[in-house]
């Protein structure tokens, strides 16, 4: 996903509003999503805007990505979005390439693929669950206890009152 920032840098305008939507590459999901519970289930959508400012260009962006996961309680599969918010700002001056946040612009262009994936990778839920109220599976027979009791269960219950 590259920005160009040719409008901004000829002083055509001050803010340039940008809109991606694409597939994510195979390569790129084996290797930013890989050891994650979750498969690709859309397309990425990217939208926000760079801005100018004397001499570095500010960049909002805001990614959403469908993906398909198991619930971390019941197993269940399901859809979820995951989603992030990024702030970043551009140089040209490679000096700031370490830094967090900054990114470095060449050829009149920002390449934000690196810096979404990577927020989209952390930002993934660590224990997606179907529902807030997910019962799970029983710890002794593995009944799903979203649709119904088993013994075990029924018995501790029993035994708490």
């Amino acid at each position: 996903m590259k920005i160009d920032l040719t409008p901004v840098l000829n002083g055509e305008v001050k803010e340039l509003p940008f809109t991606f939507t694409e597939n994510v590459p195979a390569e790129v999901a084996e290797i930013r999503f890989k050891g994650l519970d979750m498969t690709v289930g859309g397309k990425l959508t990217v939208n926000g805007k760079v801005r100018d400012i004397s001499g570095y260009f500010e960049l909002d962006v805001a990614a959403s990505l469908p993906c398909v996961t198991h619930c971390a309680r019941c197993g269940r599969q399901m859809s979820v979005s995951c989603g992030c918010d990024l702030h970043l700002i551009a140089s040209k001056d490679a000096e700031h390439s370490e830094d967090e946040g900054y990114i470095v612009y060449s050829d009149r262009q920002i390449d934000i693929d690196g810096p979404v994936y990577e927020e989209l990778s952390i930002s993934f839920p660590s224990k997606p669950l179907c529902r807030e109220d997910c019962r799970g599976l029983c710890p002794v027979c593995g009944a799903d206890l979203n649709e119904g009791g088993c013994e075990h269960i029924k018995n501790e219950e029993k035994d708490t009152l």
